[in-house]
């Protein structure tokens, strides 16, 4: 507790619990149908994938953590992405074991389209803000972020 702030009441405490699950929720729905409809990809996928827009190619368990998935998981996910032609596989030279993964020319075509799309409706979205309400936002969410951690 920060020195001058008092303890929330449980009805405060109910009442921000209840708009955060709002705001989780809602960014959940809003990132899902943006995924779905702008490159064909789901959410779970889109966020396995994003990390391959900064780097060229990665491992499989780095996408999994990226994802929060097992390393099980990512691979059957991979393999349902390589399918469609949307991601490469290949050994490590440096290490067999190693699976590295890079997105196809269409592969990046299309998570560049989606995540350029969610950019520009996020953009517009926080139009509703003023540019004091926006900076407000941000520290507060930044400060949201660690206590969200805490109580994980």
């Amino acid at each position: 507790m920060t020195p001058g702030n008092k303890s929330p009441n449980p009805a405060e405490v109910d009442e921000l619990v209840q708009a955060a699950d709002a705001v989780f929720f809602a960014m959940r729905k809003a990132r899902s149908a943006g995924a779905d409809r702008d490159a064909g990809l789901s959410l779970p996928q889109v966020t396995m994938l994003e990390p391959l827009a900064a780097e060229p190619e990665l491992p499989v368990g780095r996408l999994a953590a990226a994802a929060d998935v097992s390393i099980p998981t990512a691979t059957r996910m991979l393999q349902q992405l390589e399918g469609a032609g949307v991601v490469a596989r290949r050994r490590s030279p440096e290490d067999e074991r190693k699976v590295l993964v890079a997105l196809t020319p269409d592969g990046h075509e299309r998570l560049a389209r989606l995540l350029a799309g969610r950019r520009a409706r996020q953009a517009e979205a926080f139009e509703a803000f003023s540019p004091a309400e926006r900076r407000q936002l941000v520290a507060l969410l930044r400060r949201l972020v660690p206590v969200i951690d805490s109580i994980g």
